[in-house]
């Protein structure tokens, strides 16, 4: 690089000329300015520029999802360039493995246009809160400043009602489920079911008081009416139709319980399905199907067997509550377990657990 004066051509002395030369730096570091160009694009990256591109890029808010300053730099500025898209906000929630989510815009004609939720495509996993708060921050950061993410779902999804498009038992009057965690301003409803197929333990019936047999005498009791199966005034003439109905008839609790057997609690049945009712072929089996449901946040701990469990009454001052704790619940009679079979699962904040048991009798 050669000398080129700044100074005017007429009225300047010798003097300042050779002032301005002896002054000027531009041949001691000309190499060092041709060798820079290019220096933040190059790979590998010299680690020593990469701080302050991170703070040119305006990468600092995302820094921690990244291993490598290679990596933060090269994807926040593609990530910057689509700020305030729905292809930020997937490529955000990608840094934290949601892969295949669903963005959702509020319906049209609705007052609170601005509101959007996300199919989150998976449950959160063990690191739960970390990583819906997340969630929340990076969506923060992407979407547009009009945009508010309101709800994330995956597994368990019901609506708010609205009057004329959605049917009652289908929605929920003024909402929408979910929770939000501590300190979020983001509700999340995820859910998933447990399906456990099991066989009702020989000599079960007997202690539950429905140990009929095809041919035995009928005696009338209270609780077998005329829409009992499987009888006649002569007597029994399907005992597995009879007590099947019979045990549908009988309160009973899901009860989990972890590793050392001890109860983790008892989710009240809510719903009892015959499912087989062709009781004619001898080689048909009954099956019957218990379901309960366990809301956002009522429980926690580590289930690692499940069962159909029968004489419990609710000490809770509410008979007809859903979960009970082992405290909330007794057995006077003592405790039955049916059909105890493995199950393993950890209950979460946001996750709204099913379980369903299919016994065989």
């Amino acid at each position: 690089m050669t000398f080129s004066t700044v100074l005017p051509s007429k009225s300047t002395t010798v003097f300042e000329y050779t002032v301005e030369e002896a002054t000027d730096i531009i041949g001691e570091i000309a190499d060092g300015i041709d060798e820079i160009k290019g220096l933040k694009y190059a790979r590998p990256l010299n680690i020593t520029v990469a701080p302050w591109l991170v703070y040119e890029y305006g990468l600092g808010p995302i820094s921690q999802f990244f291993d490598t300053a290679e990596e933060l730099i090269d994807e926040g500025r593609a990530w910057q360039r689509l700020r305030g898209t729905p292809a930020a906000l997937t490529t955000s929630l990608a840094w934290i493995q949601y892969d295949d989510i669903g963005i959702e815009d509020q319906v049209k004609g609705r007052r609170r246009w601005h509101l959007y939720q996300i199919n989150m495509g998976e449950l959160p996993g063990d690191n739960e809160v970390e990583r819906l708060n997340n969630a929340e921050y990076l969506a923060g950061l992407s979407d547009p400043a009009r945009s508010y993410f309101w709800r994330g779902f995956f597994g368990y999804d019901v609506r708010g009602h609205v009057w004329g498009r959605s049917r009652f038992g289908f929605s929920i009057w003024g909402d929408s489920s979910g929770v939000r965690l501590p300190g979020g301003k983001v509700k999340w409803s995820h859910g998933r079911t447990h399906s456990i197929a099991a066989t009702a333990e020989a000599g079960a019936d007997i202690i539950l008081g429905v140990d009929y047999e095809d041919g035995d005498p009928l005696t009338w009791l209270p609780s077998i009416t005329w829409e009992a199966p499987g009888i006649t005034w002569a007597g029994v003439t399907d005992a597995r139709a009879l007590k099947a109905w019979l045990m549908l008839r009988i309160p009973a609790h899901i009860g989990l319980f972890d590793a050392d057997g001890d109860p983790v609690g008892y989710a009240r049945v809510l719903r009892e399905i015959r499912d087989v009712t062709d009781y004619g072929d001898a080689e048909t089996t009954v099956e019957l199907v218990y379901e309960a449901s366990v809301a956002f946040g009522v429980a926690s701990g580590t289930v690692a067997t499940a069962a159909i469990v029968f004489g419990g009454v609710s000490i809770a001052g509410k008979p007809f509550k859903v979960w009970l704790t082992p405290d909330q619940i007794d057995f006077p009679d003592g405790e039955t377990r049916v059909g105890e079979s493995a199950v393993a699962f950890t209950f979460r904040e946001t996750v709204r657990e099913r379980i369903v048991i299919n016994l065989t009798i």
